[in-house]
């Protein structure tokens, strides 16, 4: 069927190009573009995911390198495409309207917002989402090609699976300081997100399958990636796929789909038993679950209501909700979230103090709508719902009126990743993670192309051929020279612009990461040098100008780590930023700065023990004892099982000292000698000290 398709096209161009209706030169250099934009695109589905050089600060910088340099191979040969053919054709549909009208508010949240860098950072992951969608939907134009992209993300979905079961097993420890449960992707809820997302379509054309090899592996691959999901033990996923299955069972009752379900009978029901086999492998104790919790007790413990990973999702979604108040229409500007979350929370934890224990660093709201929200506004907000909303009455429209139940199931398939992947954004970040956004919208750009026929309707047909001839005639009256230029300039701008948002952001991370390591082994010169390069290339990424001025403050160097640590509060949000900051003022004698500072740190984090525990010492090297006894009682009020109890127990007795209550002193002395370490040279210190007291009493 598919060879007779082939035959009857050929002749279909062949009889257009004798008549003069069609133009070569245009085919050639339209296939040519079209292959270089197509590649770029599966090169974006394998690369994203799958190849990462774990030695850069943030793990996700793999990730954003790849998508941004791939979407620029992709503008750039739609630009040169376009520029040869000197015609410029868009396919619009109903998604098309929200979607500009979205960007072009991320576009306006950029410039509101208080910190262009930061914020311009998030745009470019957002924006190469959406230029991927279009890439996709202007340039799949047959089945064949869609089947590429959808045996592309199989492969690559399978690989991740893989790579996840083998290192949870320690056959490969290339990443093993990122704990059992990790994949090239990242975290365990990043895994299982990029696995359901796929899951649901190979799951669809496993059903369609008639050959038995093939169908076997499709059977292989589905009990893999159903056992990298019980390895990964996301309970946001498991809730995700609940609901969705719920959609998926109405689909298939509704559209009378069920057939299909029963001429797949035995395989079902075998593949249904593997996957009980792994269900009972990963919910009981034995040697093939290395996880510390059964995938049983994992699911009860979303109940639990002391559970601290939701209590702590409980507290970043109030303080979200509290940013969408302050700031409902326009919110506070892309990744603004970021950077505000420490405030917010650390004024929520001052009326509702029982939430201090669930203290985090968001970075993100772990709640997708509720970020886009924050950040953009409510408006922004409802132009995303609106989107999910017209998708999906198009695949409803699809589903009633397409009547070939094989081309239904697999919409079914495309759906229910999608579905599954809307509502684990509740719950999590996925957006946020380049390999999952990428994957997320070039397969909302596959399923929108899928279910319009690939525009091949007859009108479609139409359009197309008038297309053809346009350019055709257009291209005669092509000026070479200009041409040339033309293409030269946008080469140049192309390497420019990788250059700037792709290289030197990642090296950046690279040279962070050699600068961390080199100061974990105390070596602060040659850290140094690797945070000033890394600095140099990326001078507004917060997070290395903390760790700079940290190494500068650790070398001795005050004036300049002051000012690292000054602009680093620009860009980024740590409450160490201001411990670090207090510590150099210390240095600097700025007893007064020093002070704001760790007060500062301490209502961030009011359970910051070391900056009470420097703020305590800041006091007492002003004199101001009583001050720094309130210090250190405050540690051990929040924290009585404190690590290092026996140093504030040292440190309370030498400041009753300080204040001539020797009795007092030597009753803390104690207490630390009880408390310290076996061979710890504090011992020697306290027993001193406890000595002296003695002795000056017995000279009284």
């Amino acid at each position: 069927m598919l060879l007779l398709q082939a035959v009857q096209r050929k002749q279909k161009y062949i009889k257009m190009i004798l008549s003069g209706k069609f133009n070569r030169k245009y085919i050639f250099k339209k296939n040519i573009s079209q292959k270089m934009i197509l590649l770029n695109l599966k090169l974006a589905i394998l690369f994203t995911p799958l190849i990462l050089f774990k030695y850069v600060d943030c793990f996700r910088a793999n990730q954003q390198a790849w998508l941004k340099l791939f979407v620029l191979f992709g503008i750039t040969s739609c630009a040169l495409k376009y520029l040869s053919v000197e015609k410029f054709s868009w396919k619009n549909n109903e998604l098309s309207l929200p979607i500009f009208v979205f960007i072009l508010i991320m576009t306006f949240s950029l410039f509101i917002s208080h910190l262009f860098t930061t914020s311009f950072t998030n745009y470019l992951i957002f924006l190469s989402y959406f230029i991927l969608y279009f890439l996709v939907i202007n340039n799949i134009e047959n089945e064949n090609i869609f089947y590429s992209f959808i045996r592309l993300f199989f492969i690559t979905s399978s690989l991740v699976a893989l790579y996840t079961i083998l290192h949870y097993y320690g056959f490969i420890p290339y990443l093993k300081e990122f704990g059992p449960v990790i994949s090239t992707i990242g975290q365990k809820n990043w895994t299982s997100n990029y696995s359901a997302l796929i899951f649901p379509l190979m799951f669809s054309y496993f059903l369609l399958e008639k050959l038995k090899r093939k169908k076997i592996f499709y059977f292989v691959f589905l009990s893999i990636i159903y056992a990298t999901l019980m390895i990964c033990q996301s309970r946001g996923i498991w809730i995700s796929i609940s609901i969705t299955s719920i959609l998926a069972i109405y689909i298939i009752f509704k559209f009378r789909l069920i057939k299909i379900f029963k001429e797949n009978k035995k395989w079902l029901i075998v593949l249904l038993s593997v996957f009980l086999i792994i269900t009972i492998i990963y919910s009981t104790d034995n040697p093939l679950n290395k996880s510390p919790l059964t995938v049983t007790q994992r699911a009860l413990s979303t109940f639990d209501e002391k559970d601290t990973s939701i209590n702590t999702r409980f507290l970043i979604w109030k303080n979200g909700l509290q940013m969408i108040k302050d700031r409902p229409f326009l919110g506070g500007g892309l990744g603004s979230f970021r950077l505000n979350y420490l405030d917010y929370q650390a004024k929520y934890l001052q009326d509702n103090s029982s939430y201090i224990k669930y203290w985090t660093s968001a970075g993100e709201a772990h709640n997708e709508y509720l970020q886009i929200g924050a950040e953009m506004g409510l408006i922004c907000l409802g132009i995303f719902i609106l989107i999910i909303f017209i998708f999906y009455k198009l695949v409803l429209n699809f589903l009633k009126s397409e009547k070939n139940n094989q081309k239904r199931i697999i919409g079914w398939g495309l759906i229910g990743g999608i579905t599954c992947f809307l509502i684990h954004c509740l719950f999590t970040f996925p957006l946020h993670v380049p390999a999952l956004g990428s994957a997320f919208f070039i397969i909302l750009g596959l399923t929108v192309v899928y279910i319009k026929d690939f525009n091949l309707s007859e009108s479609g047909k139409k359009e197309r051929k008038k297309d053809c001839l346009a350019n055709g005639e257009k291209i005669k009256s092509n000026n070479s020279r200009l041409t040339i230029l033309f293409t030269i300039l946008i080469l140049l701008i192309a390497l420019l612009l990788i250059d700037t948002i792709v290289i030197r952001p990642y090296l950046s991370e690279v040279y962070a990461y050699k600068g961390k390591d080199n100061f974990a082994e105390n070596n602060y010169q040659k850290a140094l040098s690797n945070f000033e390069y890394a600095a140099q290339l990326d001078p507004y990424n917060g997070r290395i100008l903390l760790n700079l001025g940290t190494t500068y403050y650790n070398l001795g160097i005050y004036d300049e780590a002051e000012k690292a640590l000054n602009r680093s509060k620009k860009y980024y949000n740590d409450r160490n930023i201001y411990r670090n900051l207090a510590l150099c003022y210390m240095q600097l004698e700025k007893y007064k700065e020093a002070e704001e500072e760790f007060k500062y740190a301490i209502y961030l984090c009011p359970k910051f023990t070391k900056a009470y525990v420097d703020l305590a010492y800041l006091y007492a090297k002003q004199e101001d004892y009583n001050k720094a006894i309130v210090e250190w009682n405050k540690i051990l009020e929040i924290d009585p099982d404190f690590s290092e109890k026996y140093n504030v127990l040292y440190f309370m007795g030498l400041t009753y000292q300080k204040k001539q209550m020797p009795d007092k002193a030597v009753e803390y002395f104690l207490k630390a000698l009880q408390l310290a370490p076996e061979g710890s040279p504090i011992i020697e210190e306290i027993e001193e000290e406890i000595y002296n007291i003695y002795r000056s009493n017995l000279n009284k």
